[in-house]
């Protein structure tokens, strides 16, 4: 378990015996993590790191998620003057050729720390239809580490609610899609 607190050049995550690393891209926060406690195992850098838990809470014991979330208009772009001066709680505005937020937002799954902060945009500033982007840019790569793997169904789940609004498509036709489509959980590995 590590500690987050968000500073002003970046955000810091202290693990039970006081050492810190402080990141600047919140999606690192683990993995940096990850890496420190390898080099303590002796794991060579190019080591798989997958296999060490990493749980992140703030410094009240919520369990918190890091991300980055971009904003992608389908049509004419939003007004993100009052998201950019004020953004939602735990996140920083970035302007790079897309802008967004990085985030370290309260969740007791990583799906639901995104899912509240879309919409937070939607009910506070109007823009949860452009909040549909994780930094994927590769959609069909799949990655076993569960933070990665996870922003990526969140980013697709996004891309597709954004859709499917342009469509006419509402929420319980989604769900219901969801429920029809899903496999379900994945065999145990023996």
């Amino acid at each position: 378990m590590a500690t987050v607190e968000q500073r002003d050049d970046g955000w810091v995550a202290t693990v039970p015996d006081g050492e810190q690393v402080l990141v600047h891209d919140p999606r690192s926060i683990t993995w940096e993590l990850r890496e420190q406690l390898g080099a303590r195992l002796g794991w060579s850098r190019s080591g798989a790191r997958h296999d060490i838990r990493v749980d992140l809470a703030d410094p009240s014991g919520r369990a918190v998620h890091g991300f980055v979330l971009l904003f992608v208009p389908l049509g004419p772009a939003g007004d993100y003057r009052a998201v950019r001066s004020s953004p939602p709680s735990g996140c920083r505005w970035f302007g790079a050729e897309l802008p967004g937020l990085r985030c370290v937002r309260p969740g007791p799954t990583r799906l639901a720390a995104i899912a509240d902060t879309v919409a937070e945009l939607r009910a506070g500033y109007g823009l949860a239809a452009e909040a549909s982007d994780l930094g994927f840019e590769k959609l069909w790569e799949w990655s076993s580490d569960p933070e990665h793997g996870t922003d990526l169904v969140a980013q697709l789940l996004l891309m597709a609610a954004q859709r499917a609004g342009q469509l006419g498509i509402g929420p319980g036709e989604l769900t219901d899609f969801l429920q029809a489509a899903h496999p379900g959980p994945a065999p145990a590995n023996r």
